[in-house]
């Protein structure tokens, strides 16, 4: 346990933030629906994320991290890293529904090619899925 103990002051003393970020990432939920982390990485405000690491921190190993990054420029820095993650995420989820949109439309005109009649299913399957919002958009404007 001495040997955990060691591990973790050492990563609180030079990782500190790619330690944050990590967590925040394996926080279930959180990081890419509406709450708090998603809006502090949405707005790249630092302030925000800090004061969520904050609060929700728990554990031995976690205490204390969150004090380790002192400047604001370095909260900046982790809150604009999760706006680009969240980001990538949305452009690699919405190619996969690309694809898989594009795979069921084939299977569908396939059956369907001597047929001139598609069932509701058939055109529910070919459904086009709205976007993910933009994480760098403005939340009322929805400009970029």
């Amino acid at each position: 346990m001495d040997e955990l103990k060691y591990l973790a002051n050492w990563v609180k003393e030079q990782h500190a933030q790619e330690y944050i970020l990590t967590w925040l990432l394996n926080q279930p939920g959180l990081w890419w629906s509406d709450g708090e982390a998603y809006q502090a990485a949405l707005q790249k405000s630092g302030k925000l994320l800090k004061q969520y690491v904050q609060k929700n921190q728990t554990g031995d190993l976690f205490q204390g991290i969150a004090e380790k990054i002192v400047d604001d420029e370095n909260w900046d820095e982790v809150a604009e890293s999760f706006a680009r993650i969240i980001s990538v995420y949305q452009d690699e989820l919405m190619r996969l529904q690309d694809y898989s949109r594009r795979k069921n439309g084939k299977n569908i005109l396939k059956k369907n090619m001597n047929s001139d009649n598609l069932s509701v299913k058939d055109y529910e399957e070919m459904e086009i899925q709205q976007a993910l919002p933009d994480p760098f958009a403005d939340a009322l404007t929805g400009e970029v």
